[in-house]
């Protein structure tokens, strides 16, 4: 049976994502991708330089941190990414 998708928090020292995995492992990968998009979007100096070892956390995201998440992408959508 196909495990279903767990949302996970991966952070790095200053930085976060919630990504939606079925394994931690999987999680790390996805999730240090779209912390170097964060990273380029944001034109942080070090965007460049994130390899798996400026991810510091990845573990099962709590309740809140998954409302937060998802107020976020509601109250950024359509607007490029900003808050309006």
């Amino acid at each position: 049976m196909p495990r279903p998708l767990k949302t996970y928090y991966v952070a790095t020292l200053s930085r976060y994502v919630l990504v939606n995995c079925k394994t931690e492992d999987e999680a790390r990968t996805q999730g240090l991708e779209a912390l170097r998009r964060l990273y380029a979007d944001v034109r942080h100096p070090n965007a460049g330089s994130l390899d798996a070892s400026s991810v510091l956390t990845v573990r099962p995201a709590t309740d809140a941190e998954a409302d937060l998440w998802a107020f976020h992408l509601n109250a950024t959508a359509g607007n490029g990414g900003r808050l309006r």
